[in-house]
């Protein structure tokens, strides 16, 4: 059952009529064309030099065809088909200098119309002579208790260019950010390292002093400023250690995203008296990215929101390793956002490091306060291609 006239023998048999004129193929209906053949109209589509446009009754047969079309049907040599009264689809069928691309997908079109599978077509097709980038739409209406359908075909090769011009743009500007991330893991680890080898050494150095100091010393009061020395120097020392892991986790590096998100799970558990319950999915395929960064440093912080702020006692992270893309959410059951919160962070180092890492990534981030259960989600989703490139030496890759 056709959208245009109801049952209708294929477009190919009715087609392949030989020695019957075109017009001898319009129905009886067709000279009375009625708002379509008026004037305005006609000026209408000849002067639309945009798109190449035609309008057709129900069988194909041409009521009106643009400027633009009929130059382009001179321009391969056969401006006689494609006039009023003329078939559209015989004029496809029977172009020998058509460009086939283009003609595959307007007959394909014609055909889903035939069988009333649809009444709007939409295809592109890549000419083979130019490379130029079309699009074809068909689009059935009725006007006078009769129905007909526009046909366009316009050359979308500018707007093609824009979007790989804005894809290429879009892959230059993540691997920017990438190596952004990469720079920033590498300066994280240059100062722990530089931490470890000096101020650690440095406070070893005075704890040896200090030591001597009371073994010589018989004055109890010296003694006791030694000893509070000490322990001030032994918590500096601890600290000093916290925060060469925070700038750069040894796990990471070592043991890849899993493992070290199971390893902060299981430290911060035992230290802070937080149940916290990780489930990780997926498979560990690629260790140092940018990607697998920025995802450890958003459980990172997430949990140490958490443990500062929270006051919750229950803790879930689901950790998910797609192929294309790294999901994480943190859920806890303490006291919630405060009032009046919204998704964008506030001015802070936390929270907007948190969100800011992902949105360099071309990822999303979302917190939320969770009225029913109590307590607040945060959820982070990265694309893996946000970062192609890798910020750890091949060294640290042999080791891993």
């Amino acid at each position: 059952m056709s959208y245009l006239t109801g049952p209708q023998l294929p477009v190919e048999m009715r087609l392949s009529l030989r020695g019957k004129s075109a017009s001898s193929e319009l129905p009886e209906c067709s000279n009375d064309l009625g708002g379509l053949s008026s004037p305005d109209a006609h000026h209408a589509l000849a002067g639309d030099e945009l798109a190449q446009v035609a309008v057709v009754d129900g069988r194909w047969n041409i009521l009106v065809v643009n400027a633009a079309w009929k130059r382009a049907a001179e321009y391969v040599g056969q401006p006689a088909l494609l006039q009023r009264g003329g078939n559209l689809a015989r004029y496809f069928l029977d172009g020998p200098n058509l460009d086939r691309n283009g003609v595959e997908v307007m007959l394909r079109g014609i055909r889903e119309i035939d069988a009333g599978t649809t009444s709007q077509f939409l295809g592109s097709f890549k000419a083979a002579a130019d490379d130029c980038h079309f699009q074809i739409s068909i689009s059935v209406f009725e006007t006078d208790n009769r129905r007909y359908a526009t046909v366009s075909r316009i050359n979308v090769t500018e707007l093609v260019e824009l979007r790989a011009q804005t894809l290429s743009l879009s892959a230059s500007l993540m691997r920017a950010q990438a190596n952004l991330i990469r720079a920033q893991e590498d300066e994280r680890q240059r100062v722990a390292r530089e931490f470890h080898d000096t101020a650690a050494q440095h406070l070893t150095g005075v704890n040896l002093g200090l030591a001597r100091l009371l073994a010589v010393s018989n004055d109890p009061a010296a003694i006791a400023i030694a000893q509070e020395i000490g322990d001030l120097l032994s918590q500096f020392h601890r600290d000093l250690r916290g925060v060469t892991y925070v700038l750069h986790p040894p796990e990471l590096r070592l043991c890849g995203l899993h493992n070290a998100v199971r390893a902060l799970c299981e430290g911060l558990e035992q230290r802070s008296g937080l149940e916290i319950l990780a489930r990780i999915y997926g498979d560990d395929r690629r260790r140092g990215t940018a990607v697998e960064a920025a995802m450890f440093r958003f459980v990172q912080e997430a949990l140490a929101n958490i443990h500062r702020h929270a006051h919750a006692t229950q803790v879930r992270v689901r950790l998910e390793s797609r192929a294309d893309i790294l999901l994480v959410v943190v859920k806890d059951d303490g006291i919630g956002l405060p009032e009046g919160w919204s998704d964008r962070p506030a001015p802070g180092v936390g929270m907007a490091a948190m969100a800011n890492r992902v949105a360099e990534l071309g990822g999303k981030f979302m917190i939320r306060s969770r009225p029913l259960a109590g307590g607040t989600v945060v959820a982070a989703a990265i694309p893996r291609d946000g970062a192609g490139q890798t910020f750890l030496p091949v060294k640290d890759f042999a080791a891993a």
